[in-house]
């Protein structure tokens, strides 16, 4: 007996969909790349220094390659982030537009993690609501580097609350680099600035060394200049916001000043470098928050900058003796 041909429809039926093949494969893909990347995290033995460095840049070039991997499987959310980041767009009464300022961060993320290891801060948490000063400590290196890292790394504390942060007004007043910092909530440092954003319960980053800080050379790094200016702080008093000390180390190694020229820091990597030297040293920067500082509520601030210099002085200590290498923290 003949085979009779099947119906056309039925062998459509039983044919393998390309799409579900595609999907299956996909998903078996994202499986093996976490099976691969608890390989890499899992605590290993290494029997010598090189070894143990040769684990931990296996692990750090893992995550890089994911990081990578992902801008490029979204090129579109990538590009739409970076449009949103230079692009102007509406702000809100202060001037600040919050989608750029969140896509600022998702782009600064990845990188900072990748190039200095920087993704969160240690100690305790912020307050969940009301105007909060952080306080922290500065280099000489004045371009605004370490606010938009601090910044960034802060606002995954901060609960979605608005966070801003305070920086050397001569930047803020340059063409297209200050205009783009205010727009993402930078502004300049002085006291009615810092009232009003508190006064808002805005989450605020102060750096109270300010200018002073510029004139400490590497062999001079991490010893707090005078909290001379305390505009700030007599800014938290009246607003009755929290103050909170925090200190930031891996910053001044990654900007090593050695000296001054024509009015601006030599490092070790700029101008020798050109524009690369703009960049930071890829070391390990650390951030830990502290408690807040109690006060009256007709505190002197003079009296609570010095408080506060001295837990931020003491904070940095412990940290420095705690870390072993510049490297990796």
């Amino acid at each position: 007996m003949a085979i009779q041909p099947r119906d056309s429809v039925a062998v459509a039926r039983q044919r393998p969909d390309p799409s579900r093949i595609q999907d299956l494969f996909l998903a078996r893909l994202a499986q093996l790349e976490e099976r691969v990347a608890e390989e890499l995290a899992r605590p290993a033995e290494a029997s010598s220094p090189l070894q143990e460095f040769l684990l931990d840049a296996s692990r750090e070039a893992w995550t890089a390659v994911r990081a990578v991997g992902s801008v490029v499987s979204e090129p579109r959310g990538f590009l739409r982030r970076l449009a949103l980041a230079v692009s102007a767009r509406p702000s809100d009464e202060l001037g600040v537009d919050a989608e750029a300022a969140d896509s600022v961060r998702e782009l600064l993320r990845p990188l900072m993690r990748m190039w200095l290891g920087f993704a969160h801060a240690e100690g305790a948490p912020l307050a969940a609501d009301g105007g909060v000063l952080v306080l922290v400590n500065r280099g000489a290196w004045p371009l605004p580097a370490e606010p938009l890292a601090v910044w960034t790394v802060l606002s995954e504390h901060a609960a979605g609350r608005p966070i801003h942060a305070l920086w050397d007004e001569r930047y803020l007043e340059l063409p297209l680099l200050g205009d783009w910092l205010s727009r993402i909530g930078f502004a300049s440092p002085s006291e009615d600035n810092c009232r009003a954003l508190l006064e808002r319960g805005r989450i605020v980053i102060g750096f109270p060394e300010g200018r002073a800080a510029l004139s400490k050379t590497y062999d001079r790094r991490y010893r707090l200049a005078r909290f001379s200016d305390t505009g700030m702080i007599a800014a938290a008093i009246d607003a009755g916001a929290a103050i909170v000390p925090a200190a930031l180390i891996g910053n001044e190694e990654s900007f090593p000043v050695l000296g001054n020229a024509a009015g601006f820091p030599v490092t070790a990597q700029f101008p020798a470098l050109g524009a690369a030297g703009l960049l930071p040293l890829p070391l390990a920067w650390r951030l830990k928050l502290g408690t807040a500082v109690e006060y009256p509520h007709d505190g002197d601030p003079a009296a609570l900058a010095d408080a506060v210099q001295a837990r931020v002085q003491a904070m940095l200590a412990e940290m420095l003796a705690a870390r072993t290498s510049i490297v990796r923290g």
